[in-house]
């Protein structure tokens, strides 16, 4: 197996991780055991690979970071006594959540030898910073939420929320970077970037996962954060 299906096997392994790392599960169970588990999985996972890959990728880095800290940040908001310590738990579930698809984006473009300008990552970590502003605001301004109060659900804290005018940007956001996943592989594909049917098929079925669970969270009322 060469080292590019590999790498595919990869991708597709993490993002599928990411996107199905923990089940709704039991009821009686608390949900914030759950995340405390899930949240110590990634860091695991952050740890080995910065231990075991001798020569690491900064996308791959920052995409397993991204992943412990938006569950550190779940965890951290399932424990919460307050709203201020819920928000701040969710600001930093945001950080991760706002960076995890600009590194998977960013993997894929370099997995399908796409060639960018030096300032595409700039511009896409801008963009990302602006998101996690506006992202973070709940506390400060009402622009992202309205209004916020605590609730218990299956012993864990979940913050119950009134969505402001720029809540919907977050969402334009993630379509914006499935989107562009989406015609990456389609035209590595196309133009032979990728040369095998195989590896076109496995990244697109890893972002075919992260789209569907996003739109499962959108339209189905669950009481824990696959993504």
């Amino acid at each position: 197996m060469n080292k590019s299906i590999k790498s595919m096997i990869a991708v597709w392994f993490m993002l599928f991780f990411i996107t199905g790392c923990g089940p709704i599960g039991d009821k009686t169970m608390s949900i914030s055991i759950v995340y405390g588990v899930i949240a110590a999985l990634s860091l695991l996972l952050l740890i080995s690979y910065c231990c075991l890959i001798k020569r690491k990728d900064i996308w791959f880095l920052l995409l397993y970071f991204s992943v412990f800290i938006t569950n550190t940040g779940y965890y951290s908001l399932s424990v919460s006594h307050n709203v201020q310590e819920a928000l701040l738990a969710n600001r930093f579930s945001y950080l991760g959540c706002v960076f995890m698809p600009l590194s998977i984006l960013m993997v894929i473009l370099n997995l399908c030898k796409f060639r960018y300008k030096k300032w595409v990552p700039a511009c896409l970590i801008g963009i990302g910073g602006f998101m996690f502003l506006i992202a973070s605001s709940p506390g400060y301004l009402d622009i992202y939420y309205k209004e916020v109060t605590l609730v218990k659900v299956s012993g864990a804290t979940v913050l119950d929320k009134v969505y402001g005018p720029l809540h919907s940007i977050y969402l334009y956001y993630l379509m914006g970077h499935f989107a562009a996943m989406l015609a990456v592989i389609i035209y590595a594909r196309v133009s032979k970037k990728i040369k095998s049917s195989s590896q076109a098929v496995l990244l697109l079925t890893a972002v075919f996962i992260n789209l569907c669970v996003w739109l499962m969270e959108q339209f189905v009322d669950l009481d824990f954060e696959v993504l």
